[in-house]
């Protein structure tokens, strides 16, 4: 028998050269849902089982991720544009008005009677209409951030990068049960509170990753990691602006 894959001979059930299976057949439904199966819903490796370790213990997956425990667990990138894509869906298809809409609207017609430079306005009414998607964009800028505040604890910016990735994928996880909720209840106070709890969930992820900081230390430094993000996105903001007056 030979692989598909590869091409090389193979004996058993696994190629010995790719590692690819020899139980590869052609798609259609059966295998189709197999392959969904194995790739999002297996216990040892999947999506749920990844969102569970990352709720309960997230210093412990994220430790074991960096260092090299990684077959267990979905992909960093994966899990957050998966679950970010599921918040997406969920907030356009129930179509509901955020607290950061109401925010934007208030400013806009603040910003109108005080005649403020179109130019704001036009760059955070950007940010707003785009929000759900900005926010990934930002993760560079968070991750930055975080790498700052924690720096002398041993992980690099891309490691950082890969820690706020699952962070945000349980964010964004967050954002969608509350819509959800919201559309179920007609309560504004559920979305509002989304906000509040997947901040809460960030200091906490901070909180067991860091074990190794004294708690004030870890407290300060989450903080601090916060306010360096506000600091970089109103020095982006005021970038935005420069390029719209230029263009």
């Amino acid at each position: 028998m030979k692989c598909k894959n590869c091409g090389e001979s193979v004996k058993g059930n696994f190629c010995t050269h790719c590692g690819q299976s020899t139980r590869v057949g052609k798609i259609n439904l059966p295998n189709f849902f197999q392959e969904l199966s194995a790739s999002v819903f297996q216990i040892e490796r999947g999506l749920f089982f990844t969102i569970w370790e990352v709720l309960i213990r997230p210093g412990t997956t994220l430790r074991n991720f960096i260092q090299g425990k990684r077959k267990n667990y979905f992909k960093p990138f994966a899990f957050l544009l998966t679950l970010s894509t599921i918040y997406i869906l969920l907030a356009e298809v129930t179509d509901l008005d955020t607290w950061f809409d109401a925010f934007y609207t208030g400013w806009m017609a603040g910003a109108s009677d005080t005649q403020q430079d179109s130019n704001a306005q036009k760059v955070l009414g950007w940010f707003v209409i785009n929000y759900r998607f900005s926010t990934l964009a930002l993760l560079p800028v968070f991750s930055l951030a975080s790498y700052l505040s924690f720096r002398k604890f041993g992980y690099n910016y891309l490691e950082h990068v890969v820690i706020n990735c699952y962070i945000s994928g349980m964010q964004a996880l967050i954002y969608a049960v509350c819509t959800l909720g919201e559309a179920l209840l007609r309560n504004e106070v559920v979305e509002s509170a989304s906000f509040f709890i997947s901040m809460g969930f960030n200091i906490w992820a901070f909180w067991d990753l860091f074990m190794q900081a004294k708690p004030f230390s870890r407290v300060l430094r989450t903080i601090l990691t916060y306010f360096l993000n506000l600091l970089f996105g109103i020095l982006l903001l005021f970038a935005a602006m420069a390029l719209t007056k230029l263009a």
